[in-house]
């Protein structure tokens, strides 16, 4: 009887982006948000795409991460 599970999921990544104030750091520390850009997640994506988001992951890309920063946000 597989109606008795509740096979409606939804992402971490999307509960997240419901959220008012969600940032582009809290988006990036999660595991699956490579699988959910490859899935094309819309609201993902609208999301990624604004400018002010757009201009941080260049930021991001394109200088080095300070010295002093956890191993594990540096190396992301």
């Amino acid at each position: 009887m597989f109606w008795k599970f509740d096979l409606n999921t939804t992402s971490h990544v999307d509960k997240l982006l419901d959220k008012e104030d969600v940032t582009l750091h809290e988006l990036m520390d999660e595991d699956d948000i490579l699988q959910e850009c490859k899935a094309q997640n819309r609201k993902l994506l609208d999301f990624l795409c604004q400018q002010h988001c757009m201009e941080e992951l260049v930021t991001l890309i394109t200088h080095e991460p300070p010295v002093d920063m956890d191993e594990k946000i540096r190396f992301k």
